[in-house]
């Protein structure tokens, strides 16, 4: 509540000491002393009455043109919020327009009852010339107040003031590109971190500063760098909208690196702790599903000798039915876009977690299949293996990447 307040004296101090406003009111008030003092007034009664009715019949109309205005204004920012601006944009403009508008319905009721205590207490053309002076300055706040409402650089004017500069100022530049492609991976990192236990579609359309704001109560972590995404997102905001007076702030920059950090460990751990604890448990399951085909394989060879042309298949077949989560989903073959098996988490970005290849090749060829295949797909998968069937020995090789990026095969017979 007491945040309300400062922010409804802020906005109304900042409308009245407008350069506009200032400007006008001055000019206004010269024009006033001069006829005060200087110009010979009529006290035709008829003239001091048409004036006191004249002021309250105009001042009516503009506060009943008021709210139409601010109804016309909240339409047209509900449309640009689709596209252009984030949500807190909106509010900030929708509370910023309400208190200015209040600001001038409520001068007006002011001099409206002024207007009333002078026609019935103390009538003369030199009160009624006060009442001129105040409906003026009400229509001056009017005029001010609707120019205002379509003003182009109101929006950017916003984002200016949100974000602050910081205190230590660095030499390294960073391009625009730069920071807005590692602001959109803070997003997925975060929508990732989200969505890993939850319905993903919740948040798939959202901005981040929308799942910050409405969802820090909910996420812990979320909260505990609640201050840290508004700076970043301020930040970026001010340079899509006013980069060519705008640099990136290398300080936030870094913020953001190490947020994604942060939500990458989060992400990371939750893999661990509920879907795969290490490339060991992967290994596991797919030395089970090998084992498992070269037993049924004895039957295979004795029922069809051109059984190897359905390898690839028979075991990703197998290995879709030993992997099996709510936190993942499987593809294989032609539903597969870079490896024969693919594990793909079930959360936004649909992290690909396990990549398996299946060869056929002589085992001295093996690393030379191999090497290219690691280097292709290292940085699109978590897990990567290729398994190769040998013939000679109906058995099979496995070969894989540790976390300290060794080659290591195993055998399966």
């Amino acid at each position: 509540m007491e945040k309300e307040k400062h922010q409804l004296w802020n906005q109304i101090s900042r409308f009245i000491l407008l350069k506009q406003n200032i400007i006008i009111f001055f000019c206004l008030l010269a024009l006033f002393m001069a006829s005060y003092f200087f110009m010979n007034l009529n006290t035709n009664d008829n003239n001091v009455t048409w004036i006191f009715s004249s002021s309250m019949q105009t001042l009516a109309a503009l506060i009943a043109l008021l709210p139409i205005s601010y109804s016309y204004y909240l339409h047209n920012i509900e449309n640009a919020k689709k596209d252009d601006y984030d949500s807190y944009i909106i509010r900030r403009l929708q509370k910023d327009v309400y208190y200015e508008m209040m600001f001038v319905i409520i001068y007006s009721l002011f001099v409206i009852i002024f207007n009333l205590f002078n026609l019935y207490m103390i009538y003369s053309i030199k009160n009624a010339l006060f009442t001129v002076f105040f409906t003026a300055l009400a229509i001056q706040f009017l005029v001010i107040y609707i120019y205002r409402l379509f003003d182009p650089d109101r929006v950017n004017s916003i984002l200016r003031d949100l974000d602050k500069k910081s205190e230590k100022q660095s030499d390294i530049k960073v391009s625009l590109d730069e920071f807005i492609t590692q602001y959109l991976n803070l997003e997925t990192a975060v929508k990732d971190y989200i969505s890993n236990e939850n319905d993903n579609e919740m948040i798939d359309k959202l901005p981040l500063y929308d799942i910050v704001d409405n969802l820090s109560k909910d996420f812990e972590n979320l909260s505990r760098h609640y201050d840290t995404f508004k700076e970043i997102i301020y930040h970026r905001n001010n340079l899509i909208h006013n980069y060519n007076v705008v640099e990136v702030d290398y300080e936030k920059y870094e913020k953001i690196l190490d947020l994604i950090s942060v939500f990458e460990k989060y992400n990371q751990h939750f893999i661990t702790q509920h879907v795969f604890s290490g490339i060991n448990s992967v290994m596991e399951t797919i030395e089970k599903t090998l084992s498992e085909y070269l037993l049924e394989s004895i039957s295979l060879r004795a029922m069809d000798e051109n059984y190897l042309a359905d390898l690839k298949s028979d075991i990703c077949s197998l290995l879709h039915s030993h992997f099996v989560s709510n936190y993942y989903i499987t593809k294989s073959l032609n539903d597969a876009s870079e490896t024969d098996f693919e594990i793909i988490q079930n959360n936004y970005s649909n992290r690909k977690i396990v990549g398996i290849d299946i060869r056929t090749v002589h085992s001295k060829q093996l690393t030379k299949v191999s090497e290219p295949y690691f280097k292709r797909l290292k940085e699109r998968f978590l897990y990567l293996f290729l398994i190769n069937y040998n013939v000679s020995n109906n058995g099979f090789e496995i070969i894989y990447k540790t976390s300290d990026n060794k080659t290591k095969m195993k055998t399966v017979q």
